[in-house]
This record gives structure tokens, C-alpha cells and sequence, in this order.
């Protein structure tokens, strides 16, 4: 997808308390495996009514150093991102933000990048359906037999007229914003223009727990209509770009289901994979891009898959 105007303002991230609030949701244990002191990002509301209100009480935020000691090991999913996070430190103009969850054991880890919001592209797809999906739990909201297969299209094969139907239907920004206070995420802002889904800002780690969410608290059914939908992701998008990549690489891993995305916005490239991989959907993934477009698409697919390649290895 393509989108056309870049955001002028900046802001900065840094770790504070609501780190560990934020994350609590999404694991019992949080390897912080490297941050950086701030990153310029892209603007973000700062209004008190826009602060979710704080869940139960979270563990205190633990660095990789202080995971390592509770367990004989350090954990699969610290292992993984530090990997990945190596990987991509070998260019400086590409910018990965890393984030994996062990729903087995709880662990989470998040990279140097993992809080960093990226432009969302197509993952996008996958939060406005979570809400949609919601609402019709509890809003009494009935779907179409055509709105169901938007639904599938925009996220089996990154439908945009799809998801373009989706978000003119059902509130467009609102999607995100209830979605964001569903799973409480920190990172994740609607876009500053309404009709541009792909310019949502979105974080590794907002993406893990939107997954988890899916995946532990959603209704069975709507757990299946999305899951089943990334299971079946076609290789050629909607649009004939190239989905095999990163967690749908060749030859592709038995039991994963993942929504990717692909943006050109002026002079970057935002390529994303997200999803989970292993039994029981163990691992949750979401590995976040923003390269130079001057290098190309498949450039990109392969510095994208190269880093997904490592966080596989390790987890084994």
C-alpha cells in the first residue's frame, strides 16, 4: 500500500513505570534486552482522558540481566530477541522494533526498538477486526456474509478495498482506539488523518499483546474467525506483493498464522511480520521494519526475513 504525507512533529520514549503496566498483561516476566536512552517518533496524544485506566497490579519491569537468575537459562524468547536485535544492528539505516511472548512460560521480551512506534501498514487490519469482532459481543452488532468476508480478505490476503470497507463501516479510527483500550496498550495511536489506516502508529510489544489477547480472551468463535483467517495466509497479497516473507517465508513453518504489512511512505519502506509459530500457538511474534525505500522490496524481504530467521533458531 502507499500513502502520502509524513508527520512533522516528534516526540521521545523513554522507560517509565507505565512500561511495566503496560506489559503485564501480555506475560509474567519482561526481559528488557536493550533500550536506548530516547528515539525520535512520531506525535502521540498526551491528554489524560487518552490514558487507559491501570489494571491490576503489575510486576516490577525486569532487565535480561535480572531475568537470567530466576531460571537456570536465560529464557527462549530473551535468547530470541537478542538474536534478532544483533542482526539488524548490522545496518544503520534499518530500524527492527522486536518483541516475542513464550505463552508457555510467560516470558516476554522486547528488543532495543520493542516500545517504539512504527507506522502500522497493513497490521492495522488485525486491530480494527478485534474490535469489530468485540462489538458484536457486546454491542449486539450483527455482521453481513459480506462484512465476514472483508474480514477474511483483510486479513488472509491484506485485502485494502477490504479493509477500506471496514474502516469506512465500522468508525475507521474508532476501531483502534477500542482496541487499544481493550487490551491496554501504551504505544498504539489512531491515525492524525482519519482516512489513513496505515499511518496507525504501532509498537512489537502492543502487537504481542494484541495477539494475546486474541488468543486467551476473545470468544472462541471470534478467536477462530481471526486466527484461522492469519493461518491461511496466501503468499501473493491482494494487491501481488510478495507475502512470503519473515514468519511466512519458504518453506513455511506447520502450525503459523501471521498478518503482515507493507507501506512506502516518501522515502521509507515499513515492513512488517507479525504472528505466532510453534503447538498450541506457543511463541507470539512481531517483528517491525522502517527501511530505506531506495533499496527495494526485496531487499527489505530479505533483511526482514534474515532477522525472523534468527528469533526461529532460537527459539527452537
Amino acid at each position: 500500500m502507499k500513502r502520502r504525507r509524513r508527520p512533522s512533529q516528534t516526540v521521545f520514549w523513554t522507560i517509565t513505570l507505565s512500561t511495566a503496566l503496560a506489559v503485564a498483561s501480555v506475560g509474567t516476566t519482561v526481559g528488557i534486552v536493550h533500550r536506548s536512552s530516547v528515539v525520535a517518533q512520531a506525535p502521540v496524544r498526551s491528554t489524560a482522558a487518552d490514558v487507559p485506566a491501570p489494571g491490576p497490579a503489575a510486576p516490577a519491569l525486569k532487565s535480561a540481566a535480572a531475568v537470567a537468575p530466576a531460571r537456570p537459562e536465560v529464557s527462549d524468547a530473551v535468547r530470541a530477541v537478542t538474536a534478532a536485535d544483533a542482526d539488524a544492528a548490522k545496518d544503520d539505516d534499518t530500524q527492527f522494533g522486536i518483541a516475542v511472548l513464550d505463552r508457555d512460560t510467560g516470558d516476554l521480551a522486547a528488543g532495543e526498538n520493542g516500545d517504539v512506534a512504527f507506522y502500522s501498514a497493513s497490521v492495522v487490519k488485525l486491530f480494527t477486526v478485534v474490535a469489530i469482532l468485540h462489538r458484536t459481543e457486546t454491542d449486539g452488532l450483527t455482521l453481513t456474509a459480506a462484512d465476514r468476508t472483508d474480514i477474511e480478505r483483510a486479513l488472509s490476503l491484506s485485502d485494502d478495498n477490504a479493509m477500506d470497507a471496514l474502516w469506512e463501516q465500522f468508525g475507521g479510527p474508532e476501531t483502534v482506539q477500542q482496541t487499544i483500550d481493550l487490551v491496554g496498550l501504551q504505544d498504539t495511536r489512531p491515525p492524525s488523518d482519519p482516512s489513513q489506516w496505515g499511518e496507525t502508529l504501532i509498537s512489537a510489544r502492543d502487537v504481542v499483546a494484541v495477539y494475546r489477547y486474541v488468543l486467551t480472551s476473545m470468544p472462541a468463535a471470534d478467536r477462530d474467525t481471526i486466527m484461522n483467517a492469519l493461518g491461511a495466509a496466501q503468499d501473493s497479497g491482494a494487491d501481488g506483493f510478495d507475502q512470503a516473507f519473515g514468519l511466512l517465508r519458504e518453506p513455511r513453518l506447520p502450525d503459523v498464522a501471521a498478518k503482515q504489512g507493507w507501506m512506502w511512505f516518501g522515502s521509507d519502506f515499513y515492513l512488517h511480520t507479525t504472528g505466532v509459530v510453534g503447538s498450541d500457538d506457543r511463541y507470539v511474534v512481531a517483528l517491525l521494519s522502517k527501511q530505506p525505500a531506495s533499496e527495494g522490496s526485496a531487499a527489505a524481504s530479505t533483511s526482514v526475513t534474515a532477522a525472523t530467521n534468527d528469533v526461529l533458531a532460537a527459539l527452537g
